[in-house]
């Protein structure tokens, strides 16, 4: 019976832990791309959905519109 001997190469450890390294590399890189694209789509949406405010209505009432929330408050008293 014969049998095969494995012998490992500093080079061949070197070459493993390098490629190791490499996708670990390129993991936290994917990572990082991914964070900045979320953070630049909520500046995008911050800036695109700024508040907006409605006409008076005939009660004095005036709402403001933001991206997730509406706010109205009233102003004046009706004339009578």
């Amino acid at each position: 019976m014969a049998r095969e001997v494995i012998v490992e190469t500093p080079h061949a450890h070197d070459h493993e832990h390098a490629t190791k390294r490499d996708i670990a590399a390129l993991l936290v890189g994917a990572a990082a791309v991914i964070v900045a694209l979320a953070f630049l789509v909520w500046v995008l949406w911050q800036v695109g959905a700024s508040v907006k405010a409605t006409p008076f209505d005939s009660d004095g009432v005036r709402c403001y519109k933001g991206a997730s929330e509406m706010v109205c408050i009233k102003t004046a008293e009706p004339a009578r």
